[in-house]
């Protein structure tokens, strides 16, 4: 990604991470605060030119090549007997992984695995 500079002609490249794990100053932070709290018909966006064709486009989320990619999650309670607990959590940490995790992993491997059975039939 490149940032204008006060200087004209030159330009600073950053890479993505620079710009994600960069620090906001306070004032930078404030002025972002009140621009969020603008209603949209207060935001002047006639300098942007109008998109007609949007061919092509999908939401981040829906693209797997996109860094931001994320299968949408949603919590969920369920009660475990405790010895499956505990065996998961020293499963998962032979593995160097969160137990909550590699139950999910667990889970989905075995759903994935009667999804497929189930259309064989």
């Amino acid at each position: 990604m490149k940032k204008a500079t006060d200087k004209p002609g030159r330009m600073i490249t950053r890479t993505i991470e620079q710009v994600e794990n960069r620090r906001i100053p306070k004032a930078e932070r404030e002025r972002l605060k009140r621009v969020a709290a603008l209603p949209d018909d207060q935001i002047d966006t006639s300098d942007i030119p109008e998109v007609k064709d949007r061919a092509g486009w999908v939401r981040v989320h829906e693209h797997p090549e996109h860094p931001l990619h994320r299968v949408l999650s949603r919590l969920l309670s369920i009660r475990l007997p405790e010895p499956d607990i505990a065996l998961a959590q020293r499963l998962a940490e032979s593995k160097g992984l969160p137990y909550q995790t590699y139950i999910k992993s667990l889970l989905h491997e075995a759903l994935e695995h009667e999804r497929v059975l189930a259309e064989r039939k």
